[in-house]
């Protein structure tokens, strides 16, 4: 099985892959020319499955067929060259089992990719662009798991594809060192190299053993924090401004119930004083009567 990764981040895109290769009960790390990376004429391409299609592709590559002119241009076109792949294996190759065919399947799945796009083919033959990263392949949910925490983290895509890798290789057993990576570049293409089809060169990076974080350093925040840290001291100041002003409300409010109160005790006294002089009239009145 493989783990395949494509990161794409500040206008750079790396492919990266392992190297292991199983056999039943034995696997492989060191077989010749056994990076699993495919230089095309336009695109990049690396596959997890069936070792029989690297084969294939290696195949169709040296008899220079039509299809290795498709420039990939976009989703229609990496269909396309997917739609005659899985025909060229029915007619020229017999090696699809025609009792489990049910709409289309190539038993694989692969990652394409270009200088502008990441592309994963499923082994439908379905279709998917990604906007940020990739993964497909033996440990693909940990790879991706991964990517998802530190995407934002670190800047470096290349250091992040390495990651991805890793971290399928920590958790899966059918994951394991060297990786290689390459940089997606687009002076690399536009012709059929003369080297074969495996990607070779000083774009390709081979780590033989797991690295992990390392002295890896986070994206600085500094604009931000500097940002956070004036939005508290401006909301801090609100705060301020708006205790202050409930004080001041509170201050006529006082002001307000104090003449309240001084007006309800001067009515009281004004009613007891009516109330004493209405009483001394009535005895006043009571003893005239007698």
């Amino acid at each position: 099985m493989t783990i395949l990764v494509a990161v794409k981040k500040n206008g750079k895109i790396f492919l990266g892959a392992d190297r292991m290769t199983t056999s039943g009960s034995e696997y492989s790390t060191d077989l010749v020319n056994g990076s699993k990376i495919i230089k095309l004429k336009h695109a990049y391409l690396a596959t997890s499955g069936y070792t029989l299609l690297d084969n294939v592709v290696e195949h169709l590559f040296d008899k220079r067929h039509k299809m290795m002119e498709n420039t990939f241009k976009n989703r229609a076109e990496v269909f396309q060259f997917f739609l005659e792949f899985f025909a060229e294996l029915k007619k020229s190759y017999t090696l699809v089992d025609h009792g489990k065919e049910t709409y289309a399947g190539l038993y694989n799945v692969f990652l394409l990719v270009t200088p502008q796009s990441i592309y994963g083919v499923s082994a439908n033959l379905s279709v998917h662009e990604f906007e940020r990263f990739a993964a497909k392949g033996a440990g693909a949910d940990y790879s991706l798991g991964c990517l998802y925490g530190i995407y934002d983290l670190i800047d470096d895509a290349q250091e992040l594809t390495r990651l991805g890798l890793e971290a399928a290789c920590h958790f899966s057993i059918y994951c394991k060192e060297p990786l290689d990576i390459v940089q997606i570049r687009e002076a690399d293409f536009g012709k059929i190299s003369t080297e074969g089809y495996k990607a070779k060169g000083k774009g390709v990076v081979t780590h033989v053993t797991r690295r992990g974080v390392l002295d890896l350093v986070a994206v600085a925040r500094a604009k931000g924090t500097k940002a956070a840290a004036k939005s508290t001291k401006t909301a801090a100041k609100s705060t301020k401004v708006a205790a202050k002003s409930t004080k001041v409300a509170a201050k006529p409010a006082r002001k307000k119930s104090a003449a309240s109160t001084k007006t309800r005790t001067q009515t009281t006294r004004a009613s007891k004083s009516n109330a004493k002089g209405t009483a001394q009239a009535a005895k006043k009145a009571t003893k005239k009567q007698r």
